[in-house]
């Protein structure tokens, strides 16, 4: 099967004979330390000052193939955990840990050209933002520009591996789930991949657009910037909720099936209660109340299982998570227009 550009760069993170962290922040130390050594070369700083925001801007590719990495290990987890509630055998199941870890090869290409886009734009639409003038020189500008559209280019194939993860969670749901509406817990397994990808999708987001504001004080977003950012936290939102529809739309479905079930069942015994009664064996109807208890009983239980495929911590978790240091650095932004420098 052909491998996409993305899945080439973690399995070679894989490969390296160092551990996942240490290759990263390698990494990292090997880009501050070859920017540092550009802008001395091209008296961009006077030795030792140096460049931050080409550095802050290099560690969101770093963070999201960790990122990817991570989410590829908890969505093989999250299967394992749904595992006792699938109709699949364990090579049907296989063949599902190594889809969840793919990226289709044409969905990941589709990054390149429109995160250089996205890239380009943002460096030459807020200039200022990036510390660059008009007279630096243009191996300052060509630095720059590439880790810009590498980070575009990074956080795309970020997305698009987790569209196409998340439409098989939810192909899985629709297709292999069998559901036990008293044996709930297994089809939660998936809420925390899902959870957890659109709080790296608003971590990263607001996250970084705090870190650079403090490198760059009066930072100004560039419009292909804002647009690119409010896309990602549509984005991250939609990865919680979107995948996890079809398996709602089951389990509300086994639940209106069972309830009729147990409505049918207290209907019958309330009859025969009726019955009787009206037969005047008062004795036997009062025998028979224990089964409409019981019936009740049935039915109250059903009608209080809780249709929606996750834990109620995990959603109050990622509400939190996304829209606190939302919140915060709105409130941030506000203060520092309406308040003196």
């Amino acid at each position: 099967m052909r491998r996409s550009w993305l899945e080439w760069l973690t399995d070679l993170v894989d490969a390296a004979p160092a551990s996942r962290w240490l290759v990263y922040g390698g990494s990292l130390a090997i880009w501050a330390f070859l920017t540092a050594v550009i802008g001395w070369s091209v008296a961009m700083r006077p030795f030792p000052d140096f460049v931050l925001s080409p550095v802050v801007a290099a560690m969101f590719p770093v963070i999201l193939l960790w990122s990817t990495q991570v989410l590829d290990r908890v969505a093989v987890r999250s299967l394992a955990a749904l595992s006792p509630a699938l109709d699949l055998d364990a090579t049907q199941i296989d063949a599902l840990v190594r889809e969840l870890r793919r990226t289709p090869p044409g969905w990941a290409l589709l990054a390149v050209p429109v995160g250089l886009a996205a890239g380009i734009g943002g460096v030459l639409g807020s200039p200022e933002g990036w510390e660059l003038q008009q007279g630096d020189p243009a191996a300052t500008w060509a630095l720059t520009l590439a880790v810009s559209c590498a980070g575009m280019i990074v956080a795309l194939g970020f997305v698009v591996h987790a569209v196409h993860q998340l439409r098989l969670v939810d192909d899985i749901h629709r297709r292999s789930v069998t559901i036990d509406l008293f044996r709930l817990e297994p089809l939660y397994a998936f809420a925390k991949l899902t959870s957890l990808t659109g709080m790296t999708l608003v971590g990263i987001v607001v996250g970084g657009t705090f870190i650079v504001s403090i490198v760059v004080p009066n930072l100004e977003l560039a419009p292909t910037d804002v647009v690119t950012f409010g896309f990602l936290l549509l984005v991250a939102v939609a990865c919680f909720i979107v995948p996890l529809l079809g398996l709602h739309d089951r389990i509300e479905a086994e639940k209106d099936r069972r309830l009729a079930e147990a409505q049918t069942t207290l209907a019958a015994a309330l009859a025969e209660v009726r019955r009787r009664i009206a037969a005047g064996d008062m004795d036997g109807a009062a025998r028979v109340n224990d089964a409409v208890a019981a019936a009740n009983t049935g039915v109250l239980v059903v009608s209080r299982v809780s249709t929606w495929p996750w834990r109620a911590e995990t959603f109050r978790g990622f509400l939190s998570a996304v829209f606190l240091p939302i919140g915060l650095w709105l409130v941030i932004t506000l203060l520092g227009r309406l308040l003196p420098a």
